[in-house]
């Protein structure tokens, strides 16, 4: 069973092809805003490879509107020449599921960050059980004030995301030390095709044309509110 699967979701345009747990090919692109332009290329290479895949695992959001809407129209011509089944993944769980791929031990707490803008951000919690995760809080827009008491004193939390720079910056700037976090930096903290796919390899799914046709972008926040708070 091979999977691919497209990642669209932040500044990262990545397509991957997994089998059966392995990791056959990933190619990113780190750059803004190239997401429409790029990821046509960025597929017909990955599939020059390996022509062949089973299903479409696609990165559903929370995360950048446009390049949500390229990775799922993109997703759905394809699911629709190849009649193949499309897989929707969360972002965040994507995200978090880079630390599995780092073998976190079982117990571990995941919190996956995006930034959300202004002083907001997307977040989910996630523990890591048998090598899978479990979803401890589902994801939503949280503001900054009110993330930090989430944090109970007795747990370890792993933030992980495009959004740990923002929230370090705020714990400097409220002058904040939070004992029990443990911030990764480095590409661990970027999207990845890979986990998108890998995480979709587990979900047994197939072609549903009405499903397909009336699979969305899980946004989380209204588009126009967003545009507003940008002016």
């Amino acid at each position: 069973m091979i999977t691919l699967g497209i990642e669209t979701a932040t500044s990262v345009c990545s397509i991957a092809l997994i089998e059966n747990g392995e990791i056959l090919v990933e190619k990113s692109l780190y750059e803004p805003n190239i997401h429409s332009e790029k990821i046509i290329s960025l597929i017909d290479e990955t599939l020059n490879e390996n022509k062949n895949f089973d299903k479409i695992a696609v990165s559903i959001g929370p995360g950048s509107f446009t390049g949500l809407r390229v990775g799922l129209s993109t997703a759905k011509g394809l699911a629709y020449a190849s009649k193949k089944p499309i897989v929707p993944i969360s972002t965040l769980k994507a995200l978090a599921y880079n630390l599995i791929l780092h073998k976190l031990q079982n117990g571990s707490l995941i919190l996956p960050l995006l930034d959300a803008r202004r002083e907001e951000f997307y977040y989910a919690l996630y523990k890591v059980e048998n090598k899978d995760l479990e979803e401890i809080f589902p994801p939503k827009p949280i503001l900054f004030k009110d993330l930090i008491m989430l944090f109970e004193a007795d747990n370890e939390y792993n933030v992980i995301g495009e959004g740990v720079d923002k929230f370090k910056s705020f714990l400097n700037n409220n002058q904040l030390t939070l004992k029990n976090l443990k911030i990764y930096s480095g590409n661990v903290n970027l999207c990845s095709a890979a986990s998108v796919a890998l995480l979709a390899e587990k979900i047994d799914i197939k072609y549903n044309l009405k499903f397909i046709a009336e699979l969305e972008p899980i946004y989380l926040k209204d588009f126009q509110t967003l545009v507003k708070t940008q002016h």
